[in-house]
């Protein structure tokens, strides 16, 4: 599992100085950079998960940005906080949980992947929600394979999967202008199916991107 795209990409996470310029380049402009923290005393503990899974059907691929894919999750229409936008797996930390165990067991409850078949390889740098006041650890692991999706329709509406190669691609990179209460103003986004990712999930994805630039797409 540990090939050597995957232990560079290891050693590329949780860069403090890469993740506040990463992150800086895909803030919405009216963020203000609440993003940065802080976090508040009151601010709630999360856990999101990217789960790097290896596309056999590209295995004979000498590019692994092409070979490693990822889920995201369309969250449906009615939930309560960030409603109809698009994910990562994961969730609120559960009494006497580490952040880790939240991160897997979100996987497994929202897309069926039980936490054996999942390698941690890392974790990205916190990033403080503002919009519902959350502190979230992003993690990076890996699967040897693309498991067999099953939604919960409860949490999530879609999934759909992202190649590494898709994500670093600066021509699906935007900044489209949104209009909020009044107000336009510039959002990055990364687009994807004619989808765009933005917010927090965003910022994440943002922070990625530089890792992944810096552990370089050498064949494994």
């Amino acid at each position: 599992m540990r090939l050597p795209f995957l232990e560079r990409l290891s050693g590329e996470l949780a860069v403090p100085q890469r993740a506040e310029n990463a992150r800086a380049a895909y803030a919405a402009e009216l963020s203000y950079g609440r993003w940065r923290g802080p976090a508040p005393d009151d601010a709630k503990e999360a856990a999101v998960i990217i789960l790097l899974c290896k596309n056999l059907s590209r295995a004979s691929s000498t590019d692994p940005l092409a070979l490693w894919q990822f889920p995201l999750t369309l969250r449906p229409e009615h939930l309560p906080r960030h409603g109809g936008q698009i994910s990562l797996p994961g969730g609120e930390l559960a009494k006497g949980e580490t952040h880790w165990q939240a991160a897997v067991r979100e996987l497994e409850e929202e897309l069926g992947v039980p936490p054996a078949r999942v390698l941690q390889l890392g974790a990205l740098a916190p990033l403080y929600v503002f919009a519902s006041n959350y502190r979230v650890i992003p993690y990076v692991a890996a699967c040897d394979d693309v498991p067999f999706w099953r939604p919960q329709a409860s949490e999530v509406a879609e999934v759909f999967e992202m190649s590494l190669r898709h994500l670093i691609d600066p021509d699906y990179a935007k900044q489209p202008r949104l209009t909020r209460n009044g107000v336009t103003f510039h959002a990055p986004c990364i687009l994807h199916e004619n989808r765009q990712i933005w917010g927090a999930t965003c910022l994440i994805l943002g922070e990625l991107i530089a890792a992944v630039s810096a552990a370089g797409a050498i064949a494994d």
